[in-house]
């Protein structure tokens, strides 16, 4: 059973402590309350951890009933969950052992400052998201630097899909333009053809001589620009660049609110602007 009067007088020792904790308790109406009591303080980062990209690891301290059943969370929007999760294990074990010592058997304010003097290690507890890479101290010196972030396979899964949704909007863009130039050789040679034989104003030599070169023009283009060939020149950014190195760190979001342009907007504004382009409009 929790002692709440010793866990009161922790808890308040910790706040002298630590100006910026935030304490907190279930509702006066819950069936459980007090519990869940908790504690959460932001651990600022050290000078011995200068070289991460992280300036403050927020942990949470949680008593959730009068059993003294406990847990820890690692709320931070900077940390992937599964770095979370390492952390939280990590800070609870230690959590564990600090209980029950005669000065504070609660060992809230020890957990803490084992958090802040164990700062780096912390962030180094999942491999998958330390991503190292050259940078500078606060003297621009260059120095080894960690930024945090997802694994690099699932940052590289997150740009794949951004580039396939690019070259796919792009081939949409080369077979409307396509087709605009089909549409656009046949009314001309359509004209030719039959000039003056539907009602409309009959084409003058010249104009007709203009109508064919221009036909002629148009076709060799088309030609030029035969699908195959067209994703022989214009090839993929990914293949532009050869292979591409993982991106690291917290993922690029597209704006999906208010004004963005859905996908079909795309489609239909790229169709005109090509008609417009070759006279179809």
């Amino acid at each position: 059973m929790v002692d709440l009067a010793s866990l009161n007088t922790e808890l308040k020792a910790a706040k002298e402590k630590w100006e910026e904790l935030k304490l907190g308790k279930a509702k006066k109406e819950a069936e459980t309350f007090p519990f869940p009591v908790w504690a959460m303080l932001a651990t600022q980062q050290p000078p011995t951890a200068k070289a991460f990209d992280v300036y403050e690891i927020p942990v949470k301290l949680i008593i959730n009933s009068k059993e003294g059943q406990m847990s820890v969370e690692v709320p931070s929007p900077e940390l992937p969950a599964q770095l979370q999760s390492k952390i939280a294990e990590a800070v609870l074990a230690t959590w564990k052992k600090q209980l029950n010592k005669k000065a504070a058997p609660w060992g809230i304010a020890a957990t803490f400052e084992w958090v802040a003097s164990n700062f780096a290690k912390l962030l180094m507890l999942d491999a998958e998201c330390l991503h190292p890479y050259e940078g500078c101290d606060e003297n621009d010196c260059t120095m080894r630097r960690y930024a945090i972030g997802p694994p690099a396979v699932q940052a590289a899964e997150e740009e794949d899909d951004e580039d396939s949704e690019e070259e796919e909007a792009s081939e949409e863009e080369d077979d409307a333009e396509a087709i605009a130039m089909q549409e656009r050789l046949a009314a001309l040679l359509l004209e030719v053809e039959h000039h003056g034989g539907d009602g409309r104003k009959k084409l003058s030599p010249e104009e007709i001589e203009q109508k064919k070169k221009e036909a002629e023009e148009l076709g060799d283009k088309f030609r030029q620009l035969s699908k195959k060939e067209r994703s022989e020149i214009n090839k993929t950014r990914k293949e532009r660049a050869g292979q591409r190195l993982a991106k690291t760190g917290s993922k690029s979001r597209k704006f999906e609110g208010e004004g963005a342009t859905s996908k079909e907007d795309k489609k239909k504004k790229n169709k005109e602007n090509v008609k417009k382009r070759f006279g179809l409009a």
